[in-house]
């Protein structure tokens, strides 16, 4: 019994988080309430607060939802022989599949990049890039980029096209085919970040 609550409780959080994707990229986080989230899940005010503090809670646990743990996802490349660029690089090439694949993705980040106004959602969206960058920076430490880049500064290249693409291809989905040039984009960018990994 005890194993059906639960299992309830997390289809009814789930519930919550997907009345959330549609009732923000309907209208944009700012201007969104719980009472609508509540309404379009269909449940009552007080299950929402039962899963989540507020609307910022709400919108973290949606974002966390889709989050790639990139740490963990490189490590396991590399136990597979590839090098920390090479397994960046392999990432990368998912992040972009992963956009086409999986609507719940690209929705959410279709909600941060074009449908959140309010100031914890751009804190928030800030807090994600600098981890992302944070762990660039250190592989490219380890493998130093092009003489004329920093790693630092590899790495806020990386991310910042990396950004470009899902900007763009959230704009207009139908642009191109971005599943099938994932891999030529992103080998693209790191030939001129790192030229001598992307030659190996």
């Amino acid at each position: 019994m005890a194993r059906k609550t639960k299992a309830e409780a997390e289809a009814t959080r789930q519930a919550i988080l997907d009345a959330a994707e549609h009732v923000f990229i309907k209208k944009g986080v700012a201007r969104s309430s719980l009472e609508e989230i509540a309404r379009t899940a269909k449940v009552t005010r007080g299950a929402v607060y039962w899963h989540f503090r507020n609307k910022s809670d709400l919108f973290d646990a949606m974002l966390e939802s889709v989050r790639l743990p990139m740490s963990e996802m490189i490590a396991e490349d590399m136990n597979g022989q590839a090098s920390d660029v090479q397994a960046l690089r392999n990432l990368c090439v998912y992040a972009l599949k992963v956009l086409v694949e999986d609507e719940r993705h690209a929705r959410v980040y279709s909600i941060l990049f074009h449908h959140t106004e309010s100031e914890r959602g751009m804190k928030k969206h800030a807090e994600m890039a600098e981890q992302s960058i944070n762990l660039m920076t250190r592989i490219f430490t380890s493998h130093p980029p092009h003489h004329s880049l920093t790693p630092c500064q590899a790495a806020r290249s990386l991310h910042t096209q990396m950004l470009g693409i899902y900007y763009d291809w959230l704009r207009n989905p139908g642009a191109y085919n971005l599943e099938q040039e994932a891999e030529t984009l992103v080998d693209t960018i790191f030939r001129g970040i790192c030229p001598q990994e992307s030659g190996k």
